[in-house]
């Protein structure tokens, strides 16, 4: 079985919602280290910087909606889209590539999914949760 050789320097690129504006190299450029270390340091920028919209109509209204930039002018999210959506801006902005990855229920899509991200680490992609702050090193990937 060959193996298609992947051009990863693609998931290095912008997004309509993924702009790596001033205001995000700012952010980024205070964190230092080796790339698990950064996606630590992400990770706990999100946590600590962004709040949970409550206010249920507002979700349904904004959800999957907003760029980077607007999530972090507002420091609001709707659950995992938006914070996967901040992580894969920001891994990119540091020069790390990234996925943003939707999953769903095929035999029940209207329950929802879940939205995570991977990230290009020492060759391999490692699948990490901004919402459970989790990552999954996955050898074969």
């Amino acid at each position: 079985m060959a193996v298609r050789k992947e051009n990863i320097g693609a998931w290095l690129r912008e997004g309509k919602q993924s702009k790596i504006i001033p205001k995000i190299k700012q952010i980024c450029s205070r964190f230092k280290g080796d790339d698990l270390t950064n996606i630590f340091q992400i990770l706990n920028w999100i946590d600590k910087n962004m709040h949970e919209e409550k206010n249920r109509k507002k979700v349904l209204k904004i959800f999957a909606s907003r760029t980077a930039e607007q999530l972090i002018e507002e420091k609001n999210d709707t659950g995992c889209h938006d914070s996967a959506l901040l992580l894969v801006t920001f891994l990119r902005s540091i020069g790390i590539p990234s996925k943003y990855i939707l999953g769903i229920d095929k035999l029940s899509p209207t329950r929802g999914g879940h939205c995570v991200a991977e990230a290009y680490v020492g060759g391999l992609w490692i699948l990490i949760d901004p919402t459970y702050f989790q990552l999954n090193l996955i050898p074969s990937r």
